[in-house]
This record gives C-alpha cells, sequence and structure tokens, in this order.
C-alpha cells in the first residue's frame, strides 16, 4: 500500500475544502430523492466500456485520492493505457500497461512495468509517447521504503520496459503526483514533474527533471514554484508545446486570503529555468481552484481547466481558460458543466488534439440514481463549449471518477476512469469515435426475375470498426447483417440501400443498382372463338391480354393470309371455311406469348354479296336503257319538227324551166316513212334459180 508521511497526509486532507465535504454530504442525503436521469444516448456517443485490469492485474490499485489511470493516442492507430493494478500478495500494486489496436473494443493483456520483486505499492501512472510511439511511464514507486518517482520506457509496442529509473534525486522524503511529457522534436529529452515534500521549511513543493538520454538517467531536481513560505504545492501537470516550451500548472495556496489557485510557469530552454510563477485565473475571494490539467495544441494555444467552487449554490464545477501567448496571459474563465444544479464536478483532464480540446471529468448530477459519472464535453477554441455528454454506459448506483482523456488525429476520443461497477474498483476505457463509416454496398447487378441476388457489405469500413449492417432491397424488403440473400418478384430497376453504423451511433449508407430482367410473358386475350357468315365484318380486341409490367405490341394472323398489328381490328373472310388465327402480344423485355383460336366462317346462298352484285347490274342496265329511250326520243322529236315547216311562198321559188311530160308509171302504193319502232324483217330474197 501506498505510505505517505504523516505531515504530507495531513496537509492533504486540510487542502480538501470544508465547502466541497459539506456539499458532498448534501448531495448524498438528497441521493434518495433524485429521480433517474437515464435517456437514450444521442449519436455520436461513447461506445461500450470496457474492463481494463484483467489477469495478472486482478483489480485497479486503491488508495485516496483514488489514483487515476493515464492513457494515449499514438500516430499508429493504437491507445496505449497504463494503470495501477492489484497482482497478488506477493508483488502488490504494480505498475501496468495495456494498447489496444481496434480503437478500444478490446485490449491487450497487461504488461507489467515495474521490475521490484517485493510486495511493495507503485502507483499513479503517468503515460506519453514520442512521435515514434514508444512508452514512457512514469509512477510512484515505494520499493525505497518511501515515495519516489520511478521511469520505465518501451521500445517494442508494450511487449516489454526497460530497467526502472529513479527521476527524483532525494530519497529520503517522500515524492509523488508525477506527471510526465515528451518532447515533441527530440524523444531523448523527457520531462517529469511531481509534488515533493523534501523541504521542512517550504512544504511540499513542485519538483521538475528531466532526462536528455531517453530516460536512462536524469538531470538534477528543479524546484518549480517560487514561493519562500510554506504553502502546501501539489496535483502538478505538465504539457510540452510545438515549440518545445514546457508548461507547467499546479495547485497552490500560497495567498491565504484567496485559497488555493491554480498557478503557472514555464520553461523555455527545456526544462533548465522556469519563469516566475502567476495566476491562471485571479478571482478575488476566498475560492477554492483545484485539480488542474492542461494542454497544448498543434497552434500552441494553451488551455487549463481545474475544479472551481466560486458558485456556493451550484457546488464545485469545471472551469477553463486559455492563452494565445505563450502564457503571459490568460483568458477570462468560462464554465464548462452544463447540469446547473447544486451537485459537484472533480477530477478535470484535458487533451488536445485534430483542432479541438477536449475535456473530461467525475460528475455527480446524477447522483440519486447512478452516483458518480464521467462527462466530457468539446471545443475549438477554449471560449464555447459542445453540450455535456455521459462517457461510462453503466446505469446502476457506482462510482466512476478519476478520468483521463485523449485525442487522435481524427479527433475520436479515448477515456479512462476508475469503476466500481463490479465488485471492486477497476479500470475502464470508453471510446468516442466522430468519424462516420463509409459504406461499401457493391457493383451493379443485373439479374432475371426471381432470381438470387448476393449482397454484400463486407467492404465497408470505419476507423472503429462496424457495429452493425442492415439492407432495404427497395421492394418492401429487408434483412440485417453484412451479408444478405433476395430475390425479386417484380421486374425494373431497383436501388438497395445499405445502412451501416459503428459503436459510437455514427449512421452512413451506400447504395447499389439492382435491374431486374422480366422474364415473365405476357398473357394473350383475343376472345376465344367464333363463328360468322361469310362477308360479314368481324371485330378483334386484344386489350384484355395482360402483363406483369405491361404489353407494348400486338399482332393478330386471321389465318387467311392476312395480319394487322394493332390492338383491335376488323377483318371479313372473303370464303366460307374453317380458319385458325391467332394473337400474338410482347411486352417491353421482348418476351411473347400467343393464343390461337379458331374462326368459322358460314357460307350463306345467295350470297349477300351476289344479291347486292345483281341489284347493281340491273341498277346499270336500267339506267342505260334509260338513257337509250331518252336518245331516241330526242331523234323523233327532231325529225317530227322538221316535217312540220311550212312550203315556201310561190314568189320566193326560182323559175324552173319545163319539164317533159313523162311515161306514165304503173301505179304503186306510196312509199311510207320508216317506223324507228318497226319490228318487222323486210322480205327474204328470192331465191335463185
Amino acid at each position: 500500500m501506498l505510505r505517505v508521511p504523516a505531515r504530507f497526509v495531513s496537509l492533504t486532507c486540510r487542502t480538501i475544502p470544508i465547502g466541497v465535504v459539506t456539499a458532498l454530504l448534501a448531495v448524498a442525503l438528497m441521493a434518495f430523492l433524485m429521480p433517474s436521469a437515464a435517456a437514450a444516448p444521442v449519436a455520436p456517443h461513447f461506445g461500450p466500456n470496457v474492463q481494463i485490469d484483467v489477469p495478472p492485474a486482478y483489480r485497479a490499485s486503491f488508495s485516496f485520492p483514488v489514483p487515476p489511470p493515464s492513457i494515449a493516442a499514438g500516430t499508429d492507430g493504437a491507445v496505449y493505457l497504463a494503470f495501477g493494478g492489484w497482482s497478488g500478495s506477493s508483488t502488490g500494486d504494480d505498475i501496468y500497461v495495456t494498447k489496444s489496436l481496434n480503437d478500444g473494443r478490446s485490449w491487450s493483456t497487461p504488461v507489467r512495468v515495474n521490475d521490484d520483486s517485493g510486495p511493495v505499492s507503485q502507483v499513479q501512472p503517468s503515460l506519453s509517447l514520442d512521435p515514434a510511439n514508444n512508452i514512457y511511464v512514469a509512477w510512484t514507486d515505494m520499493r525505497g521504503g518511501t515515495n519516489d518517482i520511478y521511469f520505465s520506457k518501451s521500445a517494442n509496442g508494450g511487449l516489454s520496459f526497460s530497467a526502472n529509473v529513479r527521476v527524483n534525486d532525494v530519497v529520503t522524503n517522500s515524492q509523488s503526483e508525477p506527471h510526465m511529457a515528451v518532447d515533441p522534436v527530440n524523444p531523448h529529452l523527457v520531462h517529469v514533474v511531481w509534488t515533493d515534500i523534501r523541504s521542512a521549511v517550504t512544504g511540499p513543493d513542485i519538483y521538475y527533471a528531466n532526462s536528455t538520454d531517453g530516460g536512462l538517467s536524469f538531470n538534477p531536481s528543479i524546484r518549480v514554484n517560487d514561493d519562500v513560505a510554506s504553502a502546501e504545492q501539489g496535483q502538478p501537470a505538465i504539457a510540452v508545446a510545438p515549440n518545445r516550451d514546457v508548461y507547467v500548472v499546479w495547485r497552490d495556496p500560497r495567498s491565504p486570503a484567496k485559497g488555493p489557485d491554480i498557478y503557472f510557469s514555464k520553461s523555455a530552454d527545456l526544462g533548465w529555468t522556469w519563469a516566475p510563477n502567476s495566476y491562471v485565473y485571479n478571482d478575488p475571494g476566498n475560492v477554492v481552484q483545484q485539480d488542474p490539467t492542461i494542454a497544448v495544441d498543434a497552434a500552441g494555444r494553451i488551455y487549463v481547466a481545474w475544479t472551481d467552487s466560486r458558485n456556493t449554490n451550484t457546488g464545485p464545477d469545471i472551469y477553463e481558460a486559455w492563452s494565445a501567448n505563450t502564457g503571459f496571459t490568460f483568458s477570462a474563465s468560462v464554465q464548462v458543466n452544463d447540469d446547473g444544479g447544486n451537485a459537484p464536478q472533480m477530477n478535470p483532464s484535458l487533451a488536445a488534439n485534430a483542432g479541438k480540446v477536449q475535456l473530461a471529468w467525475a460528475d455527480y448530477r446524477t447522483g440519486g440514481s447512478t452516483n458518480w459519472d464521467i462527462y466530457t464535453a468539446s471545443s475549438a477554441d477554449g471560449v464555447t463549449w459542445s453540450r455535456n455528454m455521459k462517457v461510462n454506459d453503466d446505469t446502476f448506483s457506482s462510482y466512476q471518477v478519476a478520468p483521463r482523456i485523449a485525442v487522435d488525429a481524427a479527433g475520436d476520443v479515448f477515456a479512462a476512469f476508475t469503476d466500481t461497477r463490479t465488485t471492486g474498483w477497476d479500470v475502464y476505457a470508453a471510446t468516442l469515435d466522430v468519424v462516420a463509416p463509409t459504406p461499401n454496398a457493391g457493383v451493379a447487378v443485373t439479374v432475371d426475375q426471381g432470381a438470387n441476388v448476393a449482397f454484400d457489405g463486407g467492404g465497408s469500413s470505419d476507423n472503429f470498426g462496424i457495429a452493425g449492417y442492415a439492407w432495404d432491397f427497395g421492394d418492401g424488403f429487408s434483412a440485417a447483417g453484412a451479408s444478405a440473400n433476395h430475390s425479386y418478384a417484380t421486374p425494373g430497376v431497383l436501388t438497395a440501400t445499405l445502412t451501416v453504423w459503428d459503436y459510437s451511433g455514427n449512421v452512413a449508407q451506400g447504395t447499389v443498382i439492382v435491374t431486374v430482367r422480366d422474364t415473365q410473358a405476357p398473357v394473350p386475350n383475343g376472345g376465344g372463338d367464333r363463328t360468322v357468315d361469310e362477308g360479314q365484318s368481324l371485330f378483334f380486341d386484344a386489350s384484355a391480354s395482360t402483363d406483369n409490367v405491361g404489353v407494348t405490341s400486338y399482332r393478330w394472323d386471321f389465318g387467311d393470309n392476312s395480319s394487322v398489328s394493332t390492338a383491335a381490328a376488323s377483318h371479313v373472310y372473303a370464303r366460307p371455311g374453317a380458319y385458325t388465327a391467332s394473337l400474338t402480344v410482347m411486352d417491353a423485355a421482348g418476351n411473347s406469348a400467343t393464343s390461337t383460336f379458331s374462326v368459322s366462317v358460314r357460307a350463306v346462298s345467295p350470297k349477300a354479296s351476289d344479291l347486292l352484285g345483281m341489284i347493281l347490274v340491273l341498277e346499270a342496265i336500267i339506267a342505260l336503257l334509260a338513257a337509250a329511250l331518252a336518245f331516241v326520243g330526242w331523234l323523233l322529236f327532231g325529225m317530227r319538227k322538221r316535217d312540220q315547216r311550212p312550203p315556201a311562198p310561190p314568189s320566193t321559188r326560182p323559175m324552173s324551166p319545163p319539164r317533159e311530160p313523162m311515161p306514165p308509171l304503173p301505179q304503186a302504193p306510196p312509199p311510207r316513212e320508216a317506223d324507228p319502232l318497226d319490228m318487222t324483217f323486210p322480205p327474204t330474197p328470192p331465191n335463185g334459180p
């Protein structure tokens, strides 16, 4: 178990403000009166929580205050986590490191970091990564009889760790609360800061040491706080800027009238010297600020968050401030927790990457139902913050405290915390995936109607893995799973939709075009057999023909060497007899079908057509006779009119010479004028001799 000198225990207890204790007791008394606030999470949300402490680490280390785990996101896509875990009575609490290669869904078997063999405690790990993802770990270690700060490194992804090295250069007093960072340019430059009670005059102070050989050895320790009184400093946190400046913040009660405040110092020469200390937030009264955390983004902007008791009606809250001028001044502080009630918050942890800063903390806002929970919020600038989001997924009245947070290059968030949801203190981790999956529904396909179609969404991807698949085939049917089979009863061009989602609820959809060929022939309906008289017009109608998608063409074959290509037609059979007629229909896909039927054409005597012809001929003859009679009448009329003219007067007649007398002729009847209607034949000539 971690042994802390009596003086440090007393000063630690004194730093817990009475107001905080009172608030905690009040909230505990109200626990049974507070309703459950459990609700369905809104996407994106943290995925399933995963227990980290598994054998050979049988549970998490426990002391007061509860030691947090430490977590970092590598540039190699892995997530690394260090924690204190109980290994059994033979070794006690040890430091373990595990990693996840699938973004927190599962973790490797923990590897022991400390190399001592006795039953002593190692707790309070701090883990950092260099640009090559080598692992650096510092922790509090009791192997020497007092608390010291030890260090180890892994250059093989956490499979094994180097010989442990002590960081502090004085071993007669207690050192604890280590926090570590690695230079972004030179991985051999390692920075460590801790709380140190080596001085009986100045009390617990903030000390720093660095290593310039990758942790093989550490340079002499340097005091960072510059006060000369016996103020009890503690809770240090460290960060390194892109320009290699080193920043440290800590809790500092050097001004009794103001209460504990958050102080800041920086080194612009790689840790060799430190600037005068300054406030992060200069509160006007005796208000407690503690639990500081610090992060620096890629632009060099500094973010500091802490637990703040300025609001007496709301309990300790989480506040944050930022600096854009390497810490010379800090912005006005803003409250990050949005519960608005009197529940306390504590244990903030900051991380900055991918253009955002993420803050997590322990929160008692639903203490009546779930006790302490882990909440988080994000900001792009430290000025405005997102709505608070719950991290742990349990619904029991258990404790989740001491969170640590990390952000990868894509903006995904990883949280680790201590948790009592099972039988004791354990370490859990959860992941907030902010990147939507990339669906892949496959390539377009053409199939016959009724044929099986194999759908495969296995080509879909997600940075943290896909949690589920759902298919909508576009015809009212659906299925679940990465792959599915389906047949289409109706032809056409359909769009099948694949929906995929990840463990944080991010959803994306992809589609694939399915062309279903029509293989079903139409059903012709030409009206069936029929009987008709020869020469009679017969009507044919194919509009009652059907097809699953519609008939596009028709063809009638009347069986007498004549045909038409219309849906409806009239036809006259010229001759009697038995005819086999047919109707052929076709759809847009080229499917066709033919139906046959018989047509009986009856003979008619006389034929109606013959009678009509005879009538027409008679009418023509009558017309011709009428015309002839009219012509003859006209001729007769003309002749009679000529015979009725009067003789000319004598005076007008020319004088003719006297004629000689003619001999008398035989007497014969006078000749008659021919009668045109006389049908008497002339006498036949006399027969010859």
